[in-house]
Parts: structure tokens; C-alpha cells; sequence
């Protein structure tokens, strides 16, 4: 076989490779008419690839995320460099774990919660941010070595205003006060929240929540739990509300910003006490686009990518200089603006990333029994 037969298979299989089983048989297939090892030619194929990147394939969640994300990351950034941008979806810890494993790697940067990411990275399946292209000036305590914040996400407290009337909740301690405030209350299957929820609940200052007293938190939720629905989507969460199932839920507040505009005032919610995150761009272990990847990170750092995504999808600038561009009639949803960002905790990636997966167990073990 030829060289330039050899490269001209290797260059179907690109096209072939990558995101369905479909197309992994058919790779399969081409491999064996080629007669060498599918290992081989993957690795031939990523090394091709990196060094002459043709396009940046992002996974992120699904649903509304997809859109705003090529409105306000993909196109612009493809219109700029020429570089082709791709989705794919469920970025979770497996997914990544397996493709660097395999070396079969088709993702080059992924929308990642901060724990994950340093979390992924430690463990050796994510390459540390260049900070010499990305920028590292984001909003205080955000960036780590193996994840550039993204966008800013908070838990809130929304409630039905319809059942309290002039006598709203106001904080995590209302919100497990049933006798006052009565009704279900909504918290996430995944446990994003409620830790931090019940130690402000059990009287903890918002600035001293970590490192956080599991087991407090724990003995905290379960004197709430008779009173707890979970919900396991952005969507449920909003349907609990509708429905009338719960009173009050603790929810994204992308999700909360919805609600109320839809409901016209009827579901409300307060920025007090309200649960900061932010999400990260992480990059796998040898990514097919190599070292392009950085200029798409730097590029949606830009003011006017992280403006788009909050106008289309409520997630927060993490840089200043975009937090300072965002105009006012979008600075009340925006849980970067100084006013909301000092009325928050702050979660606390390092805590999580040493912590989760034990104290997950322990949040799941307390609400199925």
C-alpha cells in the first residue's frame, strides 16, 4: 500500500471516526480493507489532525445550551479564524476518562463544572490552560489550572408568590420553616445547592460555609427531607413549580429568570443567599485541534461572546470587563453583577473536587431512604 493510499483511508476515516455507532462501523470497515489495526490508523488520524487543525469540536449539555452556544461561541468564532466548530453533547467525567484511555479523543474542549475539571485534570485526562493565550483576569477565584471559567451559574431560592403574598421567603432559613412557609420544597437529584443551602439554613454566614460540615448538612437535610420532591432536570424543576407540587424550590437560576418572566411575577426568586458556580472550558488529553483550541478560549472570553450568551441563555460574564459591558437592562438576571455577586456564597471548586463523589453518596443514601 502506498503512502499517499494510506493517507488518502486515513483521511476518509476522519470523516468516518468520529460521532456515531454508525460511523465507528464504518471505520471499522475501512480499517480492514486498509489491512491495519484500527488503533494505528486512529492514532495516525489524531496526529494528522492536530497538526493542521480544520475544525474545534466543542461538548457541551443539550437542550437550549446548543443554540445560544453557536449564536454566541461558534459562529463568530468560525467567521474570525476560518476554523470549522462542531457539537457534541453529555460531557460527563466516563465519556472523558474512556477517549483519552483509548487514545480515541474527538472532543477538544468541553463545558465542564469547575470541581470536574480539576478533578480531571489531577488525574491526568486534561491538559493545563495555556494561560499565556487564555486569560487568567476573571472574576475572583474562578480560574484553576485545568479549567478557564466559562460562564457564571447560580442555585437561587424561587417560591410561588401567589401562596405568600406580602410575606415572601427571604433566605434558606424560611425555606425550611414549613410551619411558616408551607408547601414541598424542590432540590436537585445531584445534590448542586443543598449542602450549602442547609448550613446557611442551620445559621452558617454565607462566607463561611466551606469547608463545608457534611455531616451537619446532612443531619440539616433531613429534618427537611418528609418535605423534599426531587427534581432531575432544569425542565423539571420549573414543572414542580407549575404544577403546583412544590412551594418553593432551589433551582439554576437560568431556569428562575425564565419561570418569572413567563409567569409574569407569579414564581419569584431572590439573589440572597444564592449558591455561585461557574462552569469551565476544559481541554482532553491530546485534543484532535492540539494548540488552536486556546484561541477559541480566548476568543469567547471577549466581551461581546460572553454578552450574547447572557442575553440568550442568563449565564454570566466571569471576566470584569465584561461584567462592567453588561447593559442595564440585563444587569438584574446577571449573577455577576457586584450587587447580586455580593449578596452570594461562593462555591468552592477545590472543596468539591477532593469531596464530591464520597458526599454524594451520602446525599443519595439520605433521600431514597
Amino acid at each position: 500500500m502506498t503512502q499517499r493510499h494510506l493517507r488518502d483511508l486515513i483521511e476518509q476515516a476522519q470523516d468516518l471516526e468520529p460521532r456515531t455507532e454508525q460511523g465507528r462501523r464504518n471505520f471499522m470497515k475501512l480499517c480492514a480493507v486498509a489491512g491495519i489495526a484500527p488503533t494505528l490508523l486512529s492514532v495516525w488520524s489524531a496526529s494528522a489532525r492536530a497538526s493542521t487543525a480544520k475544525e474545534i469540536v466543542l461538548c457541551a449539555w443539550g437542550g437550549e445550551a446548543r443554540n445560544a452556544f453557536r449564536n454566541a461561541y461558534m459562529d463568530p468564532f468560525s467567521k474570525a479564524s476560518g476554523i470549522k466548530m462542531d457539537y457534541d453533547s453529555s460531557p460527563d467525567d466516563g465519556k472523558i476518562k474512556a477517549m483519552v484511555e483509548n487514545k480515541n479523543v474527538i472532543w477538544d474542549v468541553m463545558d465542564l463544572d469547575g470541581f470536574a475539571a480539576i478533578k480531571l485534570g489531577k488525574q491526568g485526562f486534561l491538559r493545563p490552560i495555556d494561560y499565556s493565550v487564555v486569560s487568567r483576569v476573571t472574576l475572583s477565584g474562578l480560574a484553576s489550572d485545568f479549567g478557564a471559567p466559562a460562564y457564571l451559574l447560580s442555585y437561587v431560592l424561587i417560591y410561588d408568590a401567589q401562596k405568600f403574598g406580602a410575606n415572601p421567603p427571604k433566605s434558606w432559613v424560611d425555606f425550611w420553616n414549613v410551619g411558616k412557609f408551607p408547601g414541598k420544597r424542590g432540590l436537585w437529584k445531584w445534590m448542586g445547592g443543598s449542602l450549602e443551602a442547609a448550613l446557611m439554613a442551620d445559621g452558617i454566614d454565607k462566607d463561611k460555609v466551606f469547608p463545608l460540615d457534611v455531616n451537619r448538612a446532612m443531619n440539616k437535610l433531613k429534618e427537611l427531607k418528609p418535605n423534599v420532591l426531587l427534581w432531575d432536570s432544569g425542565a423539571d424543576s420549573l414543572q414542580l413549580l407549575r404544577n403546583g407540587e412544590v412551594s418553593m424550590a432551589c433551582v439554576w437560576h437560568t431556569r428562575a429568570n425564565v419561570i418569572q418572566r413567563e409567569s409574569k411575577g407569579r414564581f419569584r426568586y431572590t439573589w440572597e443567599q444564592g449558591l455561585a458556580s461557574c462552569d469551565v472550558w476544559g481541554v482532553p488529553m491530546n485534543n484532535p485541534a492540539g494548540n488552536d483550541v486556546w484561541q477559541f478560549i480566548k476568543f469567547v472570553q471577549g466581551i461581546e461572546p460572553q454578552l450574547k450568551l447572557l442575553s440568550q441563555l442568563g449565564n454570566g460574564p466571569v471576566t470584569p470587563a465584561a461584567t462592567a459591558a453588561v447593559p442595564q437592562a440585563l444587569r438584574e438576571d446577571n449573577p455577576g453583577t457586584p450587587e447580586n455577586w455580593a449578596r452570594q456564597c461562593k462555591i468552592n471548586p477545590e472543596w468539591w473536587a477532593q469531596n464530591y463523589d464520597a458526599t454524594l453518596q451520602k446525599y443519595t443514601d439520605l433521600m431514597s431512604s
